[in-house]
């Protein structure tokens, strides 16, 4: 539900990555899993002083 937006997309300040790479480059939410990958969720940071 925080993950995608009501057009079903990922949110563009939430990066998933299987391994090193980031899955908008590796089809999206379809990226295969072998299994032993590390999937992290990084949200963006932003801010200033």
């Amino acid at each position: 539900e925080q993950l995608y937006g009501d057009d079903d997309q990922l949110r563009s300040f939430v990066n998933v990555y299987v391994g090193d790479e980031d899955i908008r480059h590796t089809g999206g939410a379809d990226t295969p899993l072998d299994g032993d990958e590390e999937v992290s969720i990084v949200p963006s940071v932003a801010g200033g002083s």
